[in-house]
C-alpha cells in the first residue's frame, strides 16, 4: 500500500510515522523546503515527491493550513489515481464537506484528528501522536463506503478510534471542545498580563494556558474558519462567568458549593 501525504507538518509528520511500517510506502510532499527538509530529517517519509505524485497514492491525506485544504483538493482530483481515496485534517468541515458535495467528489472523506500540541513542524512529530485519540469523519451520503472503511482502517492502524458524525454537528462540537479553549488560553495570558510574580502559578495555571499563543497563523485560519460556532460558544461562556462573577459577588457560600457541585457532576459523568 502507498500512502501520500500533502502537508509535513506536525500531522503530517505524525501520520507518516505512525504508519511507515513494512508493507506501506509513505510519499511525502510540501511546498515549504524548510518543512520538507525537517520532516526527511525525522525520517516521515520514503520517498520525496511532487503533489500530482501524492495524488497517485492508495489513500492521501491532506495536511495543509486550513485555507489551503480546498485548493489542495481540487488540484488532487485533476490527477488522482482510479482508486485514490483521499481525507484531509483539517479543524473545520462545514466548507470542506460543501465542496465535496458541489464537487461530487464521493472519493473525499472530510476527517479532523483529534490530536496534536501547541508546538509545530515536524520536529515535534511523534508516532504515538494519535494513540487513543478520536479521529472524526464527515462523510456525507455520496461519499463511497469503501473510501470511508479503507481510511478507518488506517486511522485505526495509528491507534485512534474513528467516529462518524455530521460537518455541521462536529463543527459546533470542536467550537466548545478544542476551539474556546485557545480563546480561553490566550484570554487567562491577558489578565495575567499585569502581575509581577507569574512564576508563582501551579499547575492549574500550565494546564490551563499550555496552549495560549498556539501558531497565530494556523489558529486565525481555525477560528475564522468556525465563525459562527466559535460566536455561539463564547456567548455561552460569557454566560457563565456573568453567573459566577454575580455569585461570588454575593459571597453566597451556599450558591457557591453548587455551582462547584454542578460542575464537578458534570465532569464525572463526561469521564466516563
Amino acid at each position: 500500500m502507498t500512502v501520500g501525504i500533502a502537508g509535513l507538518g506536525l500531522i503530517g509528520g505524525s501520520i507518516g510515522l505512525a504508519l511507515r511500517e513494512p508493507g506501506r510506502r509513505i510519499l511525502g510532499f510540501d511546498p515549504d523546503p524548510a518543512a520538507r527538509e525537517i520532516a526527511k530529517s525525522r525520517f516521515c517519509f520514503d520517498e520525496e515527491v511532487s503533489l500530482p505524485d501524492v495524488a497517485q497514492a492508495d489513500i492521501v491525506f491532506v495536511c495543509a493550513p486550513p485555507d489551503a485544504i480546498v485548493q489542495v483538493l481540487e488540484e488532487i482530483s485533476i490527477t488522482r489515481g482510479a482508486q485514490t481515496w483521499v481525507t484531509d485534517c483539517g479543524s473545520v468541515k462545514s466548507d470542506i464537506a460543501r465542496w465535496a458535495e458541489a464537487s461530487k467528489a464521493d472519493w473525499f472523506v472530510p476527517g479532523h484528528p483529534m490530536a496534536g500540541h501547541e508546538k509545530g513542524t515536524a520536529r515535534f512529530a511523534t508516532q504515538s501522536m494519535f494513540r487513543d485519540a478520536r479521529w472524526l469523519l464527515t462523510p456525507s451520503e455520496q461519499t463511497n463506503p469503501k473510501a470511508i472503511k479503507s481510511i478507518e482502517s488506517l486511522v485505526i492502524a495509528m491507534g485512534a478510534k474513528p467516529i462518524r458524525l455530521p460537518a455541521a454537528e462536529h463543527d459546533q462540537h470542536v467550537a466548545v471542545l478544542s476551539h474556546l479553549p485557545h480563546l480561553v488560553a490566550n484570554a487567562l495570558e491577558a489578565v495575567a498580563a499585569p502581575l509581577s510574580q507569574r512564576e508563582i502559578s501551579g499547575g492549574s495555571w500550565k494546564d490551563l494556558t499550555r496552549v495560549a499563543g498556539a501558531d497565530p497563523a494556523l489558529w486565525s485560519q481555525i477560528l475564522a474558519g468556525n465563525a459562527d460556532a466559535v460566536s455561539a460558544a463564547i456567548d455561552s461562556m460569557i454566560k457563565e462567568l456573568e453567573l459566577a462573577k454575580s455569585v461570588v459577588a454575593t459571597g453566597d457560600r451556599d450558591q457557591l458549593r453548587r455551582l462547584l457541585r454542578e460542575a464537578s457532576e458534570r465532569k464525572r459523568v463526561t469521564a466516563k
